[in-house]
This record gives structure tokens, sequence and C-alpha cells, in this order.
């Protein structure tokens, strides 16, 4: 059967994922926050499923969806399908009692761990018709961050996802998201790295032109990747510039994935290119 428009796109950003699984070997196992910025993803009428790959194993761990009319509906599963047919063991930050249960809108530096109030195997209401329901917290239209403890095997891992909901209820932008790859241990809200120091991973600036990947503001020892889309690594290196470029010249016009492990940092960021 063919499928929907929208059922493509939710299954992409899985797809993104999987190619993206062996990057994660990286990840330094005596801690390691483990970043990933995406191509702002939109969910709303003309796609109205997206899946969310947290640990980029190749399947999703938080569906989002949206119902425009009537009226407006935001909301969030701790499932992996492109329809909500079944739920995960993951849970979503928030409180809540049947049936609604509502996210927590985290400021920046909130801290997720093991002793945040949580909900999961039902859905959760970001915002319903411009905040009908009291309990919405996604209502302004600004950013939020939405605290997550899901399932690595039988462990429990704490990360967030980074998303803003229009006041009207009827889009979600996905924008990034990141998790802490040792088992129960916490993670703050917008963190994007371990140790001392801020590390914003919006300080990176990458840029391509003439298939000339441009990385600014790098802070310390940097390792370089560039992963095309099935995830074979095409371009590698290391730099302690501040600023550098990655010769992308040799490689076919199309979409790919710079990953930079930043040592001094203990940080890892990717981020979508497009090379043309």
């Amino acid at each position: 059967m063919k499928k929907t428009t929208s059922e493509n796109l939710a299954e992409r950003l899985v797809k993104y994922g999987a190619f993206s699984a062996a990057i994660i070997g990286a990840a330094d196992a005596s801690g390691q926050i483990v970043y990933t910025d995406i191509a702002d993803e939109t969910v709303n009428a003309s796609n109205p499923r997206v899946s969310v790959d947290i640990d980029l194993d190749g399947t999703g761990d938080y569906l989002f969806g949206t119902r425009v009319s009537p009226p407006g509906f935001a909301v969030i599963f701790p499932a992996s399908a492109s329809t909500a047919t079944s739920y995960n063991s993951n849970a979503i930050v928030g409180n809540g009692s049947y049936p609604y249960y509502y996210p927590s809108n985290l400021a920046e530096g909130a801290t997720i761990d093991g002793t945040n109030s949580v909900f999961s195997f039902t859905r959760g209401d970001f915002n319903y018709n411009n905040c009908a329901y009291p309990g919405s917290q996604f209502c302004d239209g600004n950013d939020g961050f939405v605290g997550i403890h899901f399932k690595i095997g039988t462990n429990t891992h704490y990360g967030w996802i980074r998303i803003q909901v229009s006041p009207d209820a009827t889009s979600i932008i996905i924008k990034d998201f990141a998790y802490n790859s040792v088992p129960n241990e916490a993670i703050e809200a917008g963190q994007t790295t371990l140790g001392i120091g801020n590390f914003e991973s919006d300080a990176y600036g990458i840029t391509c032109k003439d298939k000339i990947i441009n990385v600014y503001n790098n802070i310390g020892k940097v390792a370089y990747g560039v992963f095309d889309l099935t995830g074979k690594l095409v371009v590698s290196g290391n730099s302690q510039m501040e600023s550098f470029k990655i010769d992308g010249s040799s490689l076919s016009s199309g979409i790919y994935v710079v990953e930079l492990n930043n040592e001094s940092k203990n940080a890892i960021v990717r981020k979508k290119v497009v090379l043309d």
C-alpha cells in the first residue's frame, strides 16, 4: 500500500537516526552528553506525525503529533510508530491524572533525573485549543524543553528535546535534543556538554559553500567526520583551530551529517548539511 506523505515524513527522521547509529560508539564510557542538532522539523497539518530517535538506534523513542482543526491540538506520545497504537516504557517529565497528562515546560538548566515527576504509557498534551486545558504549559510560542526518561536496553537515561509549539497548537517545531549516555546520570535542560564552562552548541557555526564546510568558534581539539546517508564515513580529520574548513569537493551533491567530537569539552555535536 502506498504510504501517505505524513508517514513518509514521520519515518524520515527515524531513518536519519538509523544511519547515524554507528556514530554513537564514540561516546566516552566515563560520561558523555550526546547532543544531536537536526534541521528544524515541523509537525503540522501536512506532516502530522514525526518520530524522534533520541539514541540514534534506528527506532523512534517519542512521537510528536498535531491536529489542526477542530481545534488545534499539539501532543507527544512515548511511542515509536507513526500511529501511536502502542506505547514503549519511556517516560515524559510532567504530571496529571487520567485522562489528561501535561509535559512540563522546563527552564533551561532545570535538572532532569530520577527525582522528576513523570508519566508514561499515555499521551502528553502540550496545548489544546489555545490552552483550553488549564494544565497546558506550552502556550506562549517560545522555545521550551521537554524532559525525558527513556530506555536503552534495560537502563534508564535522561535527556531533553527542545521544541516550539505555536500558540494556536496547530504546529510543533522540533529543534534539537540530547541525553546522558551514562545510565541514571542527570542532565540539565539544554545541556550539550559535561564539565565546567558554558558550551553552547549554537556557538559552532557550520556553513557550506561550493562543497566546502566551514566550521567556526571551535574551542580545543576536535575530531570531525562527515557521513553520507548510508552511514558511511566519507571525510574525517582533526583540528585545534578556532576556525577551519572541511573539504567536501570530492563528494557527490546531497545531504550529509557533520560530526564534531570535542575532546576538551567532552561533547559530540552533529548537524545536517547540504553539499551542492
